[in-house]
């Protein structure tokens, strides 16, 4: 009988307590429109700005879903805000509330988990408060 590794998932405490590989990306998003970033692998941190003036604000969820207005499940960063915290996930969506084009930053440290091996976060799965 043939042993089989162990594959590395997202309970894998060591991926967490090392350095995160970095991710960084920029873009435009547009009143109305979604942008979803998503990650290879596992996050061990990251960090949103909305790097747009004082009057624009997009807004940041964890899933499609947390994005629409009955379920309310994002934060809203207004220009120049950003929001960072140590949580792990494999993708975000932006969408543009307010102003015409709105540019934002993400950075990530990421782990060495495979995106494949991430719980799916969503309300069906049973977690309240990601739409």
């Amino acid at each position: 009988m043939a042993l089989k590794n162990p594959s590395v998932g997202e309970y894998y405490a060591p991926a967490y307590q090392m350095s995160g590989v970095p991710f960084v990306t920029s873009s435009i998003v547009s009143l109305g429109a979604t942008r979803e970033i998503t990650f290879d692998t596992v996050s061990k941190f990251l960090v949103v700005k909305n790097a747009g003036a004082a009057a624009t604000a997009i807004a940041v969820a964890f899933t499609q879903n947390g994005l629409l207005a009955k379920n309310s499940n994002y934060f809203i960063l207004s220009g120049s805000q950003s929001f960072s915290a140590d949580l792990k996930t494999d993708r975000l969506f932006i969408s543009g509330a307010v102003g015409a084009s709105v540019p934002f930053e993400v950075v990530a440290g990421l782990t060495v988990i495979p995106w494949t091996e991430m719980l799916p976060v969503t309300g069906s799965n049973g977690f309240s408060g990601v739409g």
